[in-house]
């Protein structure tokens, strides 16, 4: 073959690639849009019928009034989940940003659980240590002789679980920003009499409140669309829009009440979400510069006083404890009592959980499941973002890029819970297909920020000598710009897959016949009061997606 049929045959090749990936964007923004607009339809357009009503105490459909309570209780349990978030993040951010301490590599690889751990996992992992049989209430059973606990299934217990779950994203987000900030400002107001708190309110932290508000609000979007843990948790006769949702769905069979909670529920997100793009915009206009500066140890800073050293190491020890017993002690709780069997009346080490699932059929299908749904949707999700980070670089009017931004942020305004919903009533019946393209659909926005940074730090030398040297655009985007974004992209693909994986929400809401994954078997276990084997099989899922994470950012990493 010459030299020329080679080059065309690579061509053709680009093109046929480049055409697919541009028709499932297509394919994905539709099937985003169409459930969005049949979910939304019943609730503005339906007449009351009078029958089956989500507020069954009212006698009537779901009304305004009850539709607003929802909401604030909502509203509030993420308000306080993430105010728990910032309560352990804020100050675990300054001593990874300002100090050196023994296993602070650890800490901030904290900020990888949130991502690539899924949230039923750590449900599982409080109800291990936290619920009425859990390691907790054994304790205070045996040296109080008291009543056990209940607080895990209450306000606070989801406040709690779902605050201490994404304080790494707090940390690590404020943690890089305060880390950038030079110490000359900082010694420039101690040299002219400033104290150490004027110092603090006056120059940091109104230089963080930009990476402060970036990080809660994703924290608050998070705990807002919760569904997972305010399921397993609530009190009853307390719930959130998600899963008033997901009852008027699945159990009252109410297509205008769940549509009317969806509007609701959208509506509020968006507002969140817009404030999300103004001060990220301001985060990115501002830059971060970040300075080699040399960290003291904990309680060492030439700057402050005997009494503030004292103050500092019990703030350490006091967030130290804090993180082991509400973070890391849950998810060791999941492994410990997947090792764990009752055997003679007592709780002995045992691999007859594991035992029990490899030999269970099902198991092993719905792990083949996870795994060939989990592919699809990370590589679909990085297909996506891709373009749409290119399309976006192409476009030179900025009104036009701007709204295309904004449009790449919608999805974090919608919930899975809404947009299985919506599926359910385009398709009717849930299948493979459109469980991979709605959790493309949700997931992909994840992808496209990490992809859409790099890109924006792509040296405008390379991509003006790219643009020279190459035959085409597609020339170009093949041979330099996809090579240089390998990094981005296998994380891009991690992140994604992990998301999908850990994913119990869509599986639960689509109801595929004869289909589950490993988190929605791992989900129904525990539900069937099978708790040791839900943790062996949390255990299995949980290494599958961090194993995939590291794996992705490996591989990406290397040169």
């Amino acid at each position: 073959m010459t030299s020329g049929s080679r080059k065309k045959q690579r061509n053709i090749t680009r093109y046929v690639i480049a055409s697919t990936a541009f028709f499932l964007t297509a394919i994905v923004f539709l099937c985003f849009l169409v459930p969005l607009t049949a979910v939304f339809f019943p609730g503005l357009f339906m007449k009351d019928t009078g029958v089956l009503s989500l507020n069954a105490g009212t006698g009537g459909n779901t009304n305004l009034f009850y539709i607003l309570k929802t909401t604030l209780f909502t509203l509030k349990i993420a308000a306080g989940s993430t105010l728990v978030a910032v309560f352990i993040g804020f100050p675990a951010a300054f001593f990874c940003a300002r100090r050196k301490f023994l296993f602070k590599k650890v800490l901030l690889g904290l900020s990888a659980v949130p991502l690539c751990i899924p949230i039923l996992i750590a449900a599982l992992g409080f109800v291990s240590v936290f619920g009425l049989s859990g390691f907790m209430n054994k304790v205070i059973v045996s040296f109080t002789g008291g009543e056990k606990s209940r607080i895990l299934y209450s306000q606070w217990g989801i406040m709690v679980a779902q605050g201490f779950y994404n304080f790494p994203l707090v940390m690590s987000m404020v943690s890089r920003s305060w880390e950038s900030l030079p110490e000359e400002n900082q010694n420039a107001a101690r040299l002219l009499g400033s104290n150490e708190r004027q110092v603090f309110f006056k120059i940091t932290l109104p230089s963080l409140v930009p990476a402060i508000v970036s990080s809660v609000i994703p924290v608050f979007l998070f705990c807002y669309f919760s569904f997972m843990m305010v399921l397993l948790f609530s009190a009853p006769g307390t719930s959130t829009l998600e899963v008033e949702i997901y009852q008027a769905v699945k159990t009252s069979l109410d297509i205008k009440a769940a549509s009317r909670l969806a509007i609701a529920e959208t509506l509020s997100a968006i507002i969140i979400v817009a404030l999300y793009t103004v001060f990220v915009r301001n985060q990115m206009q501002s830059g971060e510069v970040f300075h080699k500066n040399k960290k003291p140890s904990v309680a060492c800073a030439d700057y402050e006083t005997g009494v503030s050293k004292v103050l500092e190491i019990l703030l350490f020890v006091f967030i130290l404890i804090l993180i082991l017993l509400f973070f890391v002690a849950p998810f060791a709780g999941i492994v410990f009592s997947g090792f764990t069997a009752r055997i003679g009346g007592k709780d002995v080490l045992s691999l007859n959980q594991y035992r029990t699932l490899f030999k269970s059929k099902g198991f092993w299908e719905s792990l083949k499941t996870t795994i060939y749904v989990s592919l699809y949707t990370g590589t679909l999700c990085t297909f996506v973002s891709l373009v749409y980070a290119l399309l976006i670089h192409k476009v030179k009017s900025v009104f036009k890029k701007r709204i295309l931004e904004i449009t790449a942020l919608l999805p974090m305004a919608v919930s899975s819970v809404i947009l299985g919903f919506g599926m359910t009533l385009v398709f009717k019946k849930g299948n493979v297909f459109s469980l991979v393209i709605v959790q493309t659909a949700l997931f992909w926005p994840l992808a496209y920020r990490q992809i859409n940074s790099a890109l924006m730090k792509i040296p405008s030398d390379v991509m003006n000598a790219a643009s020279m040297l190459s035959d085409n655009y597609l020339d170009g985007v093949f041979r330099v710009i996809v090579p240089w974004l390998k990094k981005p992209l296998f994380a891009s693909f991690g992140f994604c897959f992990a998301f999908s994986a850990g994913d119990t929400t869509l599986p639960l809401i689509l109801a595929i016949p004869k289909f589950q994954t490993l988190s929605l078997y791992t989900y129904r276990l525990s539900g069937s009061y099978r708790f040791n084997t839900a943790c062996a099989s949390g255990t299995i899922l949980a290494l599958i997606c961090f194993a995939v994470f590291a794996l992705s950012e490996k591989i990406g990493g290397k040169k």
